[in-house]
């Protein structure tokens, strides 16, 4: 049987604390939670539109049979209204996710969803997956956005299942490591491996309603986390761009720091050094760190170091408070 959202808004009442619970995104109501910009307008998708949605993907996955305490891979184009929203459905769903590579094979995409132990995928716009290795089970709209679920399917029905190893408690998602110092590795993160680095994290940078926070970290890269779940802590916005601006660095520039006084800069800043220096001396000086400028923080980071938890503990390298 199919819960209705009663039932489904009152299994989530069951975690009042989790930064990620709906009844908690709902209580900070029309602050908006996503800007989503492009070059002619901003979309904006407030807490309380937030949390609608996030039932209606709660519901989605409950009708498509998904378990509590599942892992479902995201492979998703770039940061969007959609993605971030069904994070929080699964979550709020008692699941974790494990973000993957969008241009893996089919195959390799099976292979690694199956080390980790995750039966379930869900697709956005364009990107698709062999049905020799997947099971597509329903779609969604969200926000205009095609989002698709997929079951991991066996090659035979004599095929041995590999045995899943035991995951911590309380997982919250799963990555894989980019393999640069050998073999890729996958991490498994529980909750309270994040929560307590956020919660200090907020108190120490001070970020609140009125801080505007870049959602630019790729969703394989967990740093990410630390962007997606401040501005969760505090009810702050994220701010996110087309993918395809990243090819100018001007265009990025403008759609984090606008011109036009009536739209709002980012406040907060996360990158590598790399990412921050395609900016250009000149920029950076006079626009990005200026006495003008919105930004409040900026944030370096460097590479997950496999096997040291809690997981964010690695990643700051150091901040500077502009204002």
């Amino acid at each position: 049987m199919i819960p209705s959202d009663m039932d489904l808004i009152e299994s989530t009442a069951e975690q009042p604390d989790k930064l990620y619970n709906i009844n908690r995104i709902r209580a900070f109501k029309d602050v908006p939670f996503l800007i989503r910009r492009t070059e002619s307008k901003d979309t904006i998708v407030s807490y309380a539109d937030a949390a609608d949605e996030i039932q209606v993907l709660m519901n989605f996955l409950r009708k498509n049979g998904v378990p509590d305490e599942a892992g479902i891979a995201l492979r998703v184009t770039e940061h969007t209204p959609a993605s971030s929203l069904m994070i929080l459905a699964i979550l709020n769903n008692k699941c974790h996710f494990f973000p993957t590579d969008k241009m893996m094979l089919s195959q390799d995409l099976y292979s690694q969803m199956s080390t980790a132990g995750v039966d379930y995928l869900v697709a956005n716009k364009h990107l698709t997956v062999a049905p020799l290795y997947f099971t597509f089970l329903g779609s969604i709209l969200v926000f205009k956005e095609d989002c698709r679920l997929y079951r991991v399917k066996l090659k035979s029905a004599d095929e041995t299942v590999q045995s899943k190893k035991p995951l911590p408690a309380n997982m919250c998602y799963t990555i894989s490591t980019t393999g640069t110092t050998g073999k890729p590795k996958l991490i498994h993160v529980p909750y309270e491996c994040i929560a307590p680095n956020i919660v200090g994290l907020s108190q120490k940078l001070n970020v609140s309603m009125a801080d505007i926070i870049y959602l630019g970290t790729p969703i394989t890269f967990d740093p990410f986390v630390v962007e997606f779940f401040l501005a969760l802590q505090n009810g702050a916005t994220l701010l996110t761009s087309r993918h395809s601006m990243r090819d100018s660095p001007s265009k990025v520039l403008s759609a984090l720091f606008p011109d036009n006084l009536a739209t709002p800069g980012i406040t907060v800043l996360q990158m590598t050094p790399s990412l921050f220096r395609q900016f250009g001396a000149s920029s950076i000086k006079d626009r990005v760190l200026s006495g003008s400028s919105s930004l409040r923080l900026f944030l370096e980071y460097c590479s997950l170091v496999a096997n040291h938890f809690p997981a964010m503990s690695s990643l700051l390298l150091g901040c500077i408070q502009v204002s």
